[in-house]
């Protein structure tokens, strides 16, 4: 259960900071601006980009994946990286954000609160939905609500992160708050500029061959592009520690300095707080990712040939109640296998070792469970053998003379499955 809870925690936590960050401290700028319109206009971006998000998910999942989300996604990309820049190099040449007001910034601080919150909002939203999906009508179990409260706690944890980040972001000197949004921006563009090359590869937009040797540890290993932004996170404590402490005004008591004194030490808290979540993200995202992508191994099917046109395996190896795997080799070479388990009494659950939602990734047992081994959806055993969500597929066969018997014909059609 451990497993399942984090492979929901984890997503939900890393796309909330990768969010919540850089939102944070570009709304810790806004506030420095003696402009309410700027704050006004910022929060109304988020609410777009939020309801946008909910209705783009909502449109691919009542379509059934016909709305594209590649597309979409990389076009709001696209243009946040455009926003982005701009913001960085107006923010560079102004000494002083009090001074700070033009529209085409404006407009471009609401292009990235929009479109960010667009973008890693669809990201969100998917990981439930993909939940309830999976599950093909079956809400109400446990693996469901533990895959349910994984995403909650991991969406709540990371908003928590990003709230203590912008605390921190607060505290800073302008200055010292222009150059961590630099760095915020930096990880972000490096991230986008990933994601854009990988989609135009796919769409043949720019050629993948000088490309390809470049991008192809990078797609291997696109887990670890979150560290890019744990580490523009290191900043925002680091730039707060070596920010120096305030100095005595000549006309201040010692009373008003001594609190101004305990206001420092308190915003320095909050760097303190963000280096314990930052570390608690890095291990979450290392090593709890690593115990949480954990795949089982399968136990090696057993090699079954056809005999006067059907697989026979007789009924006493498989009545034991266990999961039994089986493969058969097809006329072009194809390895097919399937699983066989008694559900109760003597009916049989008969199924490819495949499902149509994950593919040929094979099933496992534990703890009396059969359990998809890509997705970790735990199976009903007297499901097993009718079509419908992560079941397996559905195999013809029969009981009679002792044996289970497999057509050799229905083995050799499901051969397509397993290429």
């Amino acid at each position: 259960m451990l497993q399942t809870f984090l492979q929901q925690f984890i997503p939900a936590m890393e796309q909330a900071v990768t969010l919540g960050v850089p939102l944070g401290v570009l709304f810790a700028i806004l506030r420095r601006l003696p402009f309410p319109i700027y704050q006004r206009n910022y929060g109304t971006a988020l609410k777009w980009g939020f309801w946008l998000s909910i209705a783009l998910v909502a449109a691919r999942v009542g379509t059934k994946n016909a709305v594209s989300r590649e597309g979409v996604e990389a076009g709001a990309i696209a243009i946040a990286v455009l926003a982005e820049i701009f913001c960085v190099v107006f923010l560079l040449k102004k000494n002083d954000l009090e001074k700070v007001f033009s529209s085409p910034f404006r407009y471009s601080v609401c292009i990235i609160g929009l479109l960010l919150f667009f973008y890693h909002g669809i990201e969100v939203w998917l990981i439930p939905a993909g939940t309830l999906i999976a599950a093909a009508g079956e809400y109400y179990t446990a693996q469901v609500a533990v895959k349910l409260a994984g995403f909650l706690a991991g969406l709540l944890f990371g908003t928590i992160a990003s709230v203590i980040a912008y605390q921190a972001a607060a505290a800073l000197n302008d200055r010292r708050l222009t150059f961590v949004f630099v760095v915020q921006a930096a990880a972000m563009l490096v991230q986008q500029g990933i994601f854009l090359i990988q989609v135009m590869m796919a769409r043949q937009f720019i050629g993948s061959g000088t490309l390809l040797s470049f991008m192809a540890p990078i797609i291997d290993h696109s887990s670890w592009l979150i560290f890019i932004i744990f580490f523009a996170l290191l900043f925002v404590p680091l730039t707060l520690f070596s920010q120096k402490r305030p100095t005595r005004p000549v006309d201040m008591n010692p009373a008003d300095f001594r609190r101004m004194l305990m206001k420092a030490l308190h915003k320095r808290r909050w760097g303190t707080a963000t280096m314990v979540v930052l570390i608690a993200m890095v291990l979450l995202s290392s090593f709890g990712s690593s115990y949480a992508n954990k795949k089982e191994e399968l136990v090696a099917a057993v090699n079954v040939l056809a005999e006067n046109g059907s697989v026979d395996v007789p009924l006493t190896e498989v009545n034991d109640g266990h999961l039994h795997r089986f493969a058969y080799q097809a006329a072009n070479g194809t390895k097919v296998r399937y699983i066989v388990i008694l559900k109760g009494g003597n009916s049989y659950g008969v199924g490819l070792d495949a499902c149509d939602i994950c593919g040929p990734t094979g099933y496992y047992e534990k703890d009396g469970q059969v359990i998809c081994r890509l997705c970790d959806v735990m199976m009903n055993k007297a499901t097993i053998g009718t079509k419908g969500g992560c079941n397996p597929i559905p195999l013809e066969h029969k009981v009679e003379d002792g044996k289970l018997r497999v057509p050799q014909e229905a083995l050799e059609k499901a051969s397509d499955v397993f290429r």
